[in-house]
């Protein structure tokens, strides 16, 4: 079972024949608490992390989460950008070249921003909704370290349904034993979302 926190760190090769495999260089926490504990944990993640190390993206499973929680980040006069599907084609353009420029080190998304953005800046990825597949947590977990980036990166996953915990399982299985993940074929994608 899975504790209050697990740490998983993996240590395999990412080719193109197993980009289904969990990136090596991510250190990846899951931390099972109650949904009205999430806020709290966030907030304490993001007072935690230095300004100096790198860019934070915050995965919401829905737009109004996303614009949920802004909301609380503006209370906390914690600068940010929010990214959804709801959002007009320019805006959510302007948005991903400011955040890439580094005008801003939050940003607050959908899965819109799991594919398609890509900066060597992003040093943690948080999932504050558990992502429905392995694949979604695949594609969230994958914008941390990329290509051209200095430090490993970490990507930090709220857990709190009992259908997250099933998910987690398959994930620390496959990390231990280092394969790729149950039931992701690598020739087989998946639409990108729509809306968002």
């Amino acid at each position: 079972t899975i504790g209050k926190f697990t740490d998983v760190s993996r240590f395999v090769t990412l080719t193109t024949k197993s980009l289904h495999h969990l990136p090596p260089h991510i250190q990846q926490k899951f931390v099972r608490l109650k949904g009205q504990d999430k806020l709290p944990e966030l907030l304490q993640l993001l007072k935690e992390h230095p300004a100096s190390g790198g860019t934070v993206l915050i995965f919401c499973n829905s737009a109004s989460t996303v614009n949920w929680l802004g909301y609380i980040l503006d209370d906390h006069k914690i600068k940010h950008l929010r990214l959804q599907g709801q959002m007009s084609a320019a805006a959510r353009a302007g948005i991903f070249a400011s955040f890439q420029k580094g005008d801003v080190s939050v940003l607050v998304c959908t899965d819109l921003a799991s594919r398609g953005l890509d900066t060597s800046s992003v040093q943690l990825v948080v999932n504050y909704d558990f992502p429905g597949t392995l694949q979604d947590y695949l594609h969230r977990v994958g914008r941390v370290g990329r290509v051209g980036s200095k430090a490993r990166g970490a990507a930090v996953s709220f857990v709190t349904h009992r259908w997250d915990v099933d998910l987690v399982r398959r994930i620390e299985t496959a990390a231990r034993k280092r394969t790729g993940l149950p039931g992701m074929d690598s020739s087989v994608s998946k639409p990108p979302p729509k809306g968002g």
